[in-house]
């Protein structure tokens, strides 16, 4: 909220998203990310090793003062895992207020 941007994310930067708010570690959300995407161990601890330092780049994320939420649960996959892509965080230049001042153009991203 500081910034006033706001910001989006593809389905696996979600999924690591969720997982962070719990007490699993980022071998954890791998292993989470390898139950709910195809792909394997090794790509999937890149992926979050270079996804969550983004996020606490753009200060989305902090370290946790000990009290620790439970994890979201993994979503149910009717039709087995998903395909994989790298996690991206987009950011969106401009400020949320003026978003929310416009009219309704269905081709802008959703703030939530």
């Amino acid at each position: 909220m500081e910034t006033r941007l706001y910001y989006s994310l593809n389905e696996v930067g979600l999924e690591v998203w969720n997982a962070t708010d719990g007490s699993e570690g980022p071998e954890q959300v791998a292993k989470r990310l390898t139950e709910v995407f195809e792909v394997d161990a090794d790509t999937a601890r890149d992926a979050v090793s270079t996804f969550l330092p983004e996020l606490e780049r753009e200060r989305l994320v902090v370290e946790s003062d000990g009290e620790q939420a439970a994890p979201a649960p993994a979503p149910e996959s009717a039709g087995g895992p998903r395909p994989f892509e790298v996690p991206q965080l987009i950011k969106h230049d401009e400020p949320l207020h003026e978003v929310a001042n416009k009219e309704f153009d269905p081709q802008l991203p959703l703030a939530e």
